[in-house]
């Protein structure tokens, strides 16, 4: 699919059911069928035909979905909501010069990043026959961590994984990648995000066909769909599952009491949760809708701020309610999202951050 005209037989798969009120999170705040799926597809069907114009209004409606993908999960037509909603927002990103310039913005401060990873130092992997290629995302390779202490974590992170991963006798490989390009992708802004795409198969050639593991839920969901979008398929894994898979347990300095958020893009919460059941010292309490959204794609509509706001009072309080003072996940932007609205009540760590400083 390169346009929206594309999605026209996927749009009228759509049999209106309504199933996607009951999960998502946007509409069971507003109650409006135009923050919904079902009511955006009857939006867009309009569009295909000429029978509406796509237009401010529009865009705000298509804005406001979080891009969690659970309203797909749950679809019984198993429609890709995301990839559809996403070539609607390129319609609207082609008409307005201000959303290319909200772009130019990001590929700035994404060059920035770019610029600080290649100071930061790396741990040397020790060799092994069996090797893996670490993608840590724009965000785990310089440690981004809401403005503080930035450097010092995504060392901890890349050092991390390659002393994880030489546990288990695997090499680990640490390129120089860019950000997967999710940012432009959310944002419908296709060009960009192939631009990011291309950039990682040109670093990709220069290594091999190995394996690519990384810690982060976005960024695994993004590399396994670069294949819908022109690329070729790679063999992605998330760290997690190397753990589960090699019985490697770990054991805090001292007892903790954590809770952890689910990413809407991880799909192996049992080795999550296995790898937290396992581990020495810790006491695991489940937060309520641990694996609802956390809101991160609505961070930057202020002009939606009452709407998202409950959303996440929602998430804190549920947080608040475990009594644990550190909150886990296994997503940068999560991570991000939930630290912005902890009001100092807990620290939010990303679960390979947590493991590298807090064990023995």
């Amino acid at each position: 699919m390169e346009k929206l005209a594309d999605c026209k037989e996927i749009i009228h798969n759509c049999s209106k059911c309504g199933l996607c009120q009951s999960v998502c999170p946007i509409y069971k705040i507003t109650g409006n069928d135009c923050s919904v799926s079902r009511g955006q597809f009857i939006m867009l069907k309009g569009l295909i035909k000429g029978d509406l114009k796509m237009s401010k209004t529009i865009n705000r409606y298509l804005d406001l979905c979080l891009k969690c993908g659970a309203c797909s999960k749950f679809c019984p037509s198993g429609i890709d909501v995301v990839d559809v909603i996403t070539l609607a927002k390129a319609e609207y990103f082609k008409q307005h010069f201000f959303e290319k310039i909200i772009s130019l913005f990001q590929k700035f401060c994404l060059s920035g990043l770019y610029t600080i990873k290649k100071i930061i130092p790396k741990k040397k992997s020790e060799t092994f026959e069996k090797k893996v290629i670490y993608f840590a995302g724009c965000g785990e390779c310089v440690g981004v961590n809401v403005g503080v202490n930035a450097g010092v974590n995504g060392v901890n992170g890349v050092n991390g994984i390659v002393k994880i991963m030489n546990s288990l006798g695997v090499e680990v490989i640490t390129p120089d990648f860019h950000c997967c390009g999710i940012p432009f992708f959310s944002r419908g802004d296709i060009d960009n995000f192939k631009e990011h795409m291309n950039y990682f198969y040109n670093v990709l050639n220069k290594y091999g066909d190995y394996e690519i593991v990384t810690t982060c839920a976005s960024c695994e969901m993004v590399l396994k769909s670069y294949s819908k979008w022109g690329g070729k398929e790679i063999k992605v894994k998330n760290i997690f599952e190397y753990i589960r898979e090699n019985n490697l347990t770990f054991e805090l300095k001292e007892p903790l009491k954590v809770t952890f958020h689910k990413p809407c893009h991880i799909n192996n919460y049992d080795d999550i949760k296995w790898i937290l059941d396992n581990t020495k010292n810790l006491e695991y309490i489940e937060m309520a809708d641990f694996d609802k959204c956390c809101g991160l794609n609505g961070v930057t509509k202020l002009s939606e701020y009452k709407i998202l706001s409950k959303l996440y009072k929602e998430k804190h309080d549920s947080i608040i309610k475990t009594n644990a003072k550190i909150v886990l996940t296994s997503c940068v932007g999560c991570k991000i999202a939930l630290s912005l609205f902890s009001f100092a009540k807990y620290k939010v760590m990303n679960l390979t951050e947590f493991f590298v400083s807090k064990t023995k």
